[in-house]
């Protein structure tokens, strides 16, 4: 297998052509031998592009401890370079590097000084801040004389459970092409920016000479498992073996769990981890298509790889734990060998799938017992594996059974997670198949009553799950397939009560933030403000502070994501009420519309029984803003919903909140980290949606769309462009039989 103890040859053998790699950002070259890697060099100001570095700069991996010394201008750290070469080397190349003037001679007092700061910021041990340090080229020396036991505390401070599992979690609702509309920052370029900061890292402590010790090892195989990637986690174990470093069996259930989940948690993958005959078909492909370009079934079957890796640590006379099983299980689920998954649950804890599904509860044989310190006691991990094992593998019910008698046998409660990732397993069972293969496609299809039950059961007393957004979006949708409107309004309600409460929690952070940018950012005046203290910017406090709130806009974006698909699916159902009624379209409709439309664009399209509405304006699906004034969006107040407008009503978007303080604020110093943060995409999401050619002539004054002339005074002064309107259209506006209001209403 790619990754153990193999010759370079066979190791390097899947990468010598670029269409064969499957890293998830660029294909690097290999040159003058299989295990000599391109690698960037950079000068004291930028990093140079990872394609236009010279051969001759290539470093082998393998020898990376023959010289301790490097010039300061080289240092593996590019936005393009590939995490696979988290592990290479650095020999001596200042032959080929020109020295700068960033080599300044410095007093003794400043390189105290920048030392006692440096260890002040490990000794706090801010996972941002100790990021950044690492990274400044200012303290390259520092790193690399760090004691191996400090560096190894350090570099745990880099844990994936900070920096990229949160983004995970909220970007999975997400669809790729959502996120790329709303000018978020995409999950993969979270992933690879988190692991070429640890490239460079790494490359900084080996250039110095230091050798990388298991503790490091598993850091980084822990790393890679938690970004989906097994090519990654491929070169950290060929490193390891080059280092002759023994693993343990946390650095093989590491190992065995990337190769589980590449490439699941990101892009359209994430879709694709249902088990049928199209599917194993598709990642069986030689040339991977989008979307299926992770773990490979039939002669590469990923089952294969991770049983081999398990054979190998028997081998060396580990025992596998409940972790370990897992892996096994979840691989067998990836290419859809069930009786491997029952096997797995046998032999390990004595759980015997057929027999809980013929069986009287009284007839079943019990599960093995395990005293609680013992590393085979199952907890919700196994849990979770179930469900996520046999619910991928078309079979619901049988997930259900084993996961009643794993949670009664050993008294694990069953937690959230498990009831969500049943609920999703089930609803994606409960869809309609079409196509000339929706035979085979449809297998172990549940009628949506049974996603209401595993509903009702998940927030019953026994559990009392409290239902997330995401929750809400799979029942509304079960709604809207059986045009059920009063459930469907049930769930959109919920849900939004959902965003506002994440909206008040993003409020809170906001406020903690504005006061250590020197007051509220949102104020009416647009003076210089007072002169901000920069040490209170550099604390810790303000480091957290941002990526508290970093998460919890990029969850109110979620939210509000999703609010939008409620809308879209509420008006563009056809036949709400009947196929001849016409209450829908004639009283309903237009209470709809006024509802929710702030999470509708001016330009919608519905069907009614007499043909097509087009209701003509600025903005369309597939832009970043639905709205043209800055507030937030809201439900707004109608004479059946029963609802008063609050203050949340004339409450300022926090992207205009920034883009204001930063009109207010030209100096700011952006090249800080939390500030850069803090600030990243807020241009681009502020920017006014500009009009197509066709809606151009319809975009009307901010005062005649319902809002103060102030509710655009934020944007910049270029977006303006167009917003007057034709005499000729002002005139056709007043002339009799065209309907008033902000629409204009096309009947087709």
């Amino acid at each position: 297998m790619r990754g153990l103890v193999l010759a370079s040859e066979r190791f390097s053998s899947h990468l010598v052509v670029p269409s064969c790699g499957r890293n998830r950002s660029t294909q690097f070259a290999l040159c003058a031998g299989p295990t000599r890697l391109i690698v960037p060099a950079r000068d004291p100001t930028q990093w140079r592009s990872f394609n236009n570095i010279p051969k001759d700069a290539s470093w082998n991996v393998n020898n990376s401890s023959q010289n301790g010394r490097r010039s300061s201008q080289i240092r593996v750290a590019s936005s393009h370079l590939s995490t696979t070469s988290i592990l290479e080397g650095g020999g001596s190349h200042d032959d080929h590097v020109p020295h700068t003037a960033d080599a300044v001679p410095s007093t003794h007092e400043d390189l105290s000084a920048r030392k006692a700061a440096f260890y002040e910021i490990i000794q706090d041990g801010q996972p941002d801040q100790v990021m950044d340090a690492l990274l400044d080229p200012r303290n390259e020396e520092l790193v690399g004389s760090m004691p191996q036991t400090v560096f190894v505390e350090v570099f745990h401070l880099l844990s994936p459970a900070y920096f990229v599992v949160p983004y995970r979690e909220i970007h999975r609702p997400i669809h790729p092409s959502a996120a790329k509309i709303k000018r978020f920052e995409s999950l993969d370029s979270i992933f690879n920016d988190f692991a070429t900061k640890l490239a460079t890292v790494v490359s900084i402590r080996r250039s110095a000479g230091q050798f990388l010790g298991l503790a490091e090892y598993t850091h980084l195989l822990d790393c890679a498992r938690s970004i989906g990637d097994a090519l990654m986690a491929d070169y950290i174990w060929h490193s390891m073996t080059e280092d002759e470093v023994v693993p343990d069996v946390t650095c093989y259930n590491y190992y065995m769990e990337a190769k589980v989940w590449d490439k699941a948690y990101t892009g359209r993958e994430r879709y694709h981890t249902r088990m049928t005959p199209y599917a194993y078909r598709k990642r069986r492909f030689f040339h991977q298509n989008v979307g299926w370009e992770g773990y490979r079934t039939a002669e590469k079957s990923v089952r294969k790889e991770v049983l081999q890796i398990f054979n190998e640590m028997t081998e060396q006379g580990y025992h596998g734990d409940e972790t370990s099983f897992i892996n096994v299980m979840l691989a067998s689920s990836r290419v859809g060998h069930v009786q491997g998954m029952k096997n797995v649950l046998k032999v390990a804890w004595n759980i015997d799938i057929d027999a809980l599904a013929t069986l009287d509860q009284s007839e079943l044989p019990p599960a093995t017992s395990y005293d609680r310190s013992s590393p085979l006691y199952p907890s919700s991990r196994l849990l979770f594996a179930i469900a996520h094992a046999f619910g991928t593998n078309n079979d619901i019910s049988g997930a259900l059974r084993a996961i009643e008698f794993v949670s009664n046998s050993y008294d694990i409660p069953v937690p959230e997670p498990v009831w969500l990732e049943l609920l999703e397993r089930a609803f994606v069972l409960s869809r309609n198949r079409f196509g000339p293969d929706a035979k085979r496609n449809a297998l172990g299809k549940v009628p949506p009553e049974f996603v209401k039950g595993v509903f009702e059961t998940m927030t019953s007393s026994n559990f009392n799950v409290r239902p997330t957004v995401d929750v809400h979006r799979i029942l509304a949708k079960t709604a809207w397939d059986q045009a059920r409107l009063s459930e469907f309004q049930h769930h959109m309600c919920a849900a939004y009560d959902l965003l506002r409460e994440t909206r008040q929690k993003r409020r809170t952070a906001r406020d903690i933030i504005e006061a250590y940018l020197g007051g509220a950012s949102s104020s009416g005046s647009s003076r210089r403000r007072s002169r901000i203290d920069t040490t209170l910017l550099q604390s810790r406090g303000f480091a957290e502070a941002v990526h508290t709130y970093d998460v919890l806009r990029l969850r109110t974006a979620q939210h509000t994501i999703t609010m939008e698909r409620f809308a879209r699916l509420l008006v563009t159902h056809k036949r709400w009420t009947g196929r001849d009624n016409p209450v829908w379209e004639r009283c309903l409709l237009p209470k709809v519309l006024e509802e929710w439309k702030d999470f509708l664009p001016q330009s919608v399209q519905y069907h009614i029984r007499g043909g097509l509405v087009d209701l003509l304006g600025v903005t369309h699906w597939g832009q970043h803003r639905l709205t043209l004034h800055n507030r937030v969006p809201v439900r707004r107040p109608t004479a059946e919903n029963g609802i008063e407008l609050d203050e949340e009503a004339m409450e300022m978007e926090d992207d205009f909140v920034w883009a204001k303080y930063l009109r207010s604020n030209p100096d700011l110093d952006l090249d800080m980290a939390p500030l850069k943060r803090l600030f990243s995409g807020v241009a681009e999401r502020t920017r006014r949606p500009r009009p197509s050619a066709i809606d151009r002539e319809y975009v009307t004054e901010p005062q005649n769309l319902g809002y103060e002339a102030d509710g655009l005074s934020d944007l910049p002064a270029e977006d303006y462009a167009g917003t007057q309107w034709t005499a000729q259209r002002q005139k056709e506006r007043e002339t009799p039989g065209v309907i008033p209001g902000n629409f204009d209403v096309v009947f087709t």
